[in-house]
């Protein structure tokens, strides 16, 4: 898949059939209470319009199935894969004891996914109930039922399998299955709430999440090197470095110039940034870097407007002033919060003499900004032009009063910052005292060591810090927080080559542990200095 595939959904949107998915209707008044008891995702939570990925475990966590959840007013949604849509419908009811809840599959013709910016757009202007809004295949977007125009351009299949792999949706009946235990999917990260009440096969996810964390799952293996075609690999096994079953390829994807093998792997091996030789049973070696999942993920919104902002002004700038409009719209559409967007579009349809609706848009940026003052001065401009002058002079003097109270929120700003500051100085003074105690009665003691050194590299006190990091290391050489801190008061001293072996000592040092963030955290340093010395 190319970039510029991706950025097509970025800037713009696309649609394509969606086989394989059910839809389930819940209504009754006990509905949202007895799902929130049932799935992982945060069913209460979710606002009237809004969806999210869940899933059912049974009692040991292990999957019965996977979807998408979405809470409309009066009843509540489910998509899910076709294959064990009746069972599971079947299941739900087995456990309706007294509740209100009345399951229901309507009848409609075949689903297609719209995707992108143009997408979230539509959606925003003419909501219906078909029309389910999805986060997934690393955008937003919807799927729709009926016979509706979407006018969006035809997705390739081959794009849309990409966005599947590299953005970990796993399919039914391939990644994942019934039986399948959660911990070892991509949905421990897309479907499992962590904050919300009990939910079927709860104590086995907390147990696992809080423990070293799975045995397997999920990664992607960009493909650096090897005497095979990609696609050969899947369903493959492979070893790496003696250990036999280190993992499994479930599916292939391209991004840019690279192959991806999305892989089970073994937990001592998902080390983002790390590169491993894979030797499949045939003898054949692929040589991979391996990367967390998902690789690609749906735009954080406010950089999505953005984005989207500074391609509208790039073409209002150069007269495409319809093409703005509607990029401005997307902006919006995306993440209403962003002001930006508002300001700009209110500029061309000032321009175009639409007063009324620029002022309303105007009256829609306070709702997401009160201390605009662009709002209140573009509104006694536009009023102004619709001969309101008693309106115009009121806005006017508004923008005034509200300059004077940011500058004053302003100053106090500072202070607050000021006072923060030495909170936290006095904080670490306090911590350091604490530590210094607890050496004084034993001066090897592993905690005591590696919580002053860390607060010494914090202060830059590097040498200092190397001596206190490297007590704690003798005295527990697989405290993994302790090599990453050391790393770090080497890289502080400028010893770029201790700090390299510490990391390299680091990474496998968490990663037997189980300790993958630490892991992952060390790698990266470790790219960074290596290209470094490459470069340097």
């Amino acid at each position: 898949m190319s970039r510029s595939a991706f950025d097509r959904l970025l800037f713009e949107g696309a649609q394509i059939p969606l086989a394989g998915w059910t839809l389930i209707e819940v209504a009754g008044r006990d509905r949202e209470r007895f799902l929130h008891s049932q799935l992982t995702s945060d069913v209460k939570g979710l606002a009237p319009g809004a969806s999210q990925m869940t899933a059912l475990l049974d009692r040991t966590g292990r999957l019965q199935v996977f979807g998408f959840v979405l809470k409309r007013e009066c009843w509540i949604e489910l998509l899910i894969p076709d294959e064990p849509a009746r069972s599971i419908v079947e299941a739900l009811e087995a456990h309706v004891i007294s509740d209100d809840v009345i399951f229901s599959v309507p009848e409609f013709s075949e689903p297609r996914l719209a995707l992108g910016a143009e997408a979230v757009r539509l959606l925003a202007r003419d909501p219906s109930d078909q029309t389910f809004p999805v986060e997934s295949w690393a955008s937003r977007g919807f799927v729709a039922w009926g016979e509706s125009d979407l006018d969006l351009p035809e997705m390739e299949a081959s794009d849309l399998e990409n966005l599947r792999v590299l953005s970990g949706l796993p399919r039914w009946g391939v990644e994942v299955d019934t039986g399948t235990p959660i911990h070892e999917t991509t949905l421990m990260n897309t479907a499992v709430s962590a904050d919300k009440g009990c939910y079927l096969g709860q104590e086995t996810v907390a147990k696992v999440a809080s423990g070293r964390g799975a045995a397997r799952a999920p990664a992607l293996l960009e493909v650096i090197a090897g005497n095979s075609t990609p696609r050969t690999l899947v369903g493959k096994r492979f070893a790496v470095a003696g250990r036999e079953r280190a993992g499994k390829v479930l599916a292939v994807a391209a991004w840019e110039d690279s192959a991806y093998l999305e892989a089970s792997v073994a937990r001592v091996l998902r080390v983002a940034g790390r590169e491993i030789e894979c030797r499949f049973e045939d003898d054949s070696t692929v040589l991979v870097k391996v990367h967390e999942t998902p690789l690609l993920s749906a735009p954080d919104p406010e950089h999505w407007a953005r984005r989207l902002t500074m391609r509208a002004t790039a073409a209002f700038a150069e007269d495409r002033e319809e093409a703005a409009l509607t990029l401005f719209e997307r902006a919006i559409a995306v993440c209403p919060q962003y002001a930006d967007a508002y300001e700009s579009l209110g500029v061309i349809l000032g321009r175009h003499k639409r007063y009324g609706e620029a002022v309303d848009l105007m009256i829609r940026l306070l709702g997401v900004d009160p201390s605009s003052v662009m709002a209140h001065t573009n509104m006694s401009l536009y009023y102004n032009q619709l001969g309101r002058i008693e309106d115009a002079e009121r806005e006017a003097a508004e923008a005034m009063r509200v300059t004077m109270r940011r500058e004053s929120v302003g100053r106090d700003h500072e202070e607050t910052v000021r006072q923060e500051s030495e909170t936290a100085a006095a904080e670490r003074r306090r911590r350091a005292e604490m530590f210094r105690q607890v050496l004084e009665l034993d001066p090897d003691d592993a905690m005591g060591n590696f919580g002053l050194g860390e607060l010494l590299v914090e202060e830059a006190r590097y040498a200092e810090a190397v001596d206190h990091l490297e007590r704690a290391l003798a005295a527990d050489p697989r405290y993994s927080a302790a090599l990453l801190a050391l790393g770090r008061a080497h890289e502080g001293a400028d010893d770029l080559v201790a700090a390299r072996n510490t990391y390299r000592r680091g990474v496998d040092v968490a990663a037997a542990k189980g300790d993958l963030a630490t892991a992952n955290t060390m790698q990266e340093r470790l790219v960074v200095l290596e290209s470094r010395s490459t470069t340097g």
